[in-house]
């Protein structure tokens, strides 16, 4: 279980958010304390960072359920009604809610992060030659540079606003964008910071360390293209033992409770600290509503945000090709002897299929069992707790609080980024290598030619064109699915896929057919049209089409509009350089 709990988030008495009127950072307020009366010593300072990671609890920095409809890889809520949502529409703009939500929750990390820097720099000198000081200072600017690498990733094409200290008065809220150029150097140099001075681990494994850094590096230098520089961390992050990384190769914990903090995780939120008191919507409580966003129905998931995998994806993932000689891929077939799994191990710790009656779900023996299906015809798992419930509620009386954990970084996105730099600077067969380190951790049949060893191979004879379609179809969505910092929609950015995308899925029929299944008693069920496949040789009366995805996203996808998202209103309403800088470009 959790191997460490976040203390209990102290009343930081400082402002923690970028005020929205100019007055109150003219006029005193004789109720506050000031900063220069506060940070007396390390123990304060430790305070303030820990109000920094209560700042990365809020999930609207993430926008997990948002990014996941703006992207190819999900569905919001029932397929038999017109959908009105505008991220999976691609029919967003600077007043919606959850732009502006994300852009204020990311520059709190970078309000309060600047908070701890500018008390840890007015500590004497001989309190700074402190190894806690250097730590306390390696996480507040990892953080600081986390805040605005998120904000530069996904906004105005990376232009955004650099915030480098706590404002001293009106005028230094009042500031103008940045260049792309100049938002990478700054939160490099962060993050470098970071990397030079933090431990390869701390004994709490919550805390941010070089690791982390190391990663978060060589993923800007991807992002950018720039795949010589990349790699250079990202090996150092794959084969440096003082970091204790390791892919899990017993796949019951991934996703699962159980598999907390396990070797794998590089950054991960910690949720373990349930406070079932807090209000539902509290977005720094120890607890997040993504399983009631993306649950199984029937088992807690639902309400009008309920969001379930896409066609493509339901089907890629159901029909995964399995290594017919790892052993972990046979099951008890029930009659005394063994068979193949109907579905991968990766699609089974990934989302739940109607299919899958080899795995527990909700306390039931196998996923069909437990949950309902039809035209919402798989669920995600990862923000769910399937694996120690029978349904979300039992938690704290309520399906809107869930304490699972969040995993921003592991390892098996690590492998993928790095072979997505070796491909692109010559290295085909290391990358092949690297993507079948993660294939065969899941049992799945491996890419390539044959070569002597104990595994099943496609047979292709891959080029760097090919794999890389690979990779950007199959391998990283599959692996990465809805986890991280909006990985799949800054990928679709930086690929320039998503138009195209879009108009190939809008193009491409599903269909769903009956699944006849073993009941409770051993008596046969069926599922009617439950299970997807992806089969034009049908007869009309056996399926019902599943035609409707992405239709308007093919029709109103704009890159100039919808690559990144706008500069949300409320900065540009109230930052008159913002203001000036988008009027200046729309002059150009």
């Amino acid at each position: 279980m959790k191997n460490y709990i976040y203390k209990i988030l102290v009343a930081i008495v400082l402002v923690t958010l970028v005020p929205s009127c100019d007055e109150y950072l003219i006029e005193t307020n004789p109720n506050e304390v000031s900063e220069d009366s506060f940070w007396k010593n390390l123990i304060d300072t430790d305070k303030g960072l820990t109000a920094v990671y209560g700042s990365m609890l809020n999930q609207k920095i993430y926008a997990v359920i948002a990014e996941a409809w703006r992207s190819d890889m999900a569905f919001p809520n029932q397929r038999n009604k017109p959908t009105t949502n505008v991220f999976y529409k691609q029919l967003f703009n600077n007043n919606s809610r959850e732009i502006n939500d994300r852009w204020t929750a990311i520059y709190q990390i970078i309000w309060r992060a600047n908070q701890v820097i500018d008390g840890l720099n007015s500590l004497d000198a001989e309190t700074k030659q402190r190894e806690e000081w250097v730590n306390q200072m390696g996480q507040a600017r990892f953080f600081r540079g986390l805040g605005h690498f998120y904000a530069h990733s996904v906004y105005n094409n990376g232009s955004i606003i650099i915030r480098d200290k706590i404002p001293a008065n009106a005028s230094e809220i009042q500031i103008a964008l940045s260049s792309p150029e100049d938002v990478r150097a700054f939160f490099r140099a962060d993050f470098e910071y970071a990397y030079k001075n933090l431990p390869a681990q701390f004994e709490q494994k919550a805390r941010v360390d070089a690791g982390v850094a190391a990663t978060m590096l060589g993923t800007s230098y991807l992002y950018e293209g720039k795949y010589a520089e990349a790699k250079v961390y990202f090996e150092d992050v794959l084969t440096n033992p003082a970091y204790g990384y390791e892919l899990v190769q017993n796949t019951e914990l991934m996703f699962t409770s159980a598999g907390d903090f396990n070797s794998e995780s590089i950054f991960e939120l910690n949720y373990g600290f349930l406070q079932v008191e807090d209000s539902n919507f509290d977005e720094e409580s120890f607890f997040t509503i993504l399983a009631r966003n993306t649950a199984a129905s029937g088992r807690g998931g639902g309400t009008g945000s309920h969001t379930v995998p896409s066609a493509w994806l339901t089907e890629a993932y159901a029909s995964e090709a399995l290594d017919a000689q790892d052993s972990r891929n046979y099951v008890d077939n029930g009659v005394g002897g063994v068979k193949l799994r109907n579905v991968s191990l990766r699609a089974s710790a990934m989302i739940a299929l109607v299919n899958d009656e080899d795995t527990p779900f909700y306390l039931q023996p196998s996923v069909p069992l437990a949950a309902d299906f039809g035209l919402k015809f798989s669920f995600f798992k990862h923000f769910s707790n399937h694996d120690i419930i029978s349904e979300e509620a039992l938690l704290a009386d309520t399906s809107l609080k869930s304490p699972k954990n969040f995993l921003l970084n592991r390892l098996g996105h690590v492998y993928l980024m790095q072979a997505e730099c070796l491909l692109k600077t010559g290295d085909l067969n290391g990358a092949i290598g690297l993507i079948n380190t993660i294939r065969a951790r899941w049992g799945l049949r491996l890419l390539g030619l044959e070569d002597g060893s104990n595994h099943d191979f496609d047979g292709v004879i891959y080029t760097e064109e090919t794999l890389m379609e690979r990779l950007m179809y199959i391998e990283k969505p599959l692996e990465t699915s809805i986890e991280g910092f909006s990985i799949r929609n800054i990928d679709m950015q930086r690929w320039g896929i998503a138009k195209a995308r879009f108009e190939d899925l809008a193009a491409t029929n599903y269909y769903l057919i009956n699944y006849e299944y073993k009941g409770i008693d051993g008596e046969p069920v069926v599922a009617k049209n439950s299970r997807i496949v992806k089969n034009t040789n049908l007869e009309e009366s056996n399926y019902t089409l599943i035609d409707m995805e992405y239709n308007q996203a093919a029709q109103f996808y704009d890159a100039k509009l919808h690559a990144f998202l706008p500069l949300p209103s409320i900065e540009v309403l109230n930052n008159n350089q913002v203001l000036s800088n988008l009027n200046e470009n729309d002059e150009k």
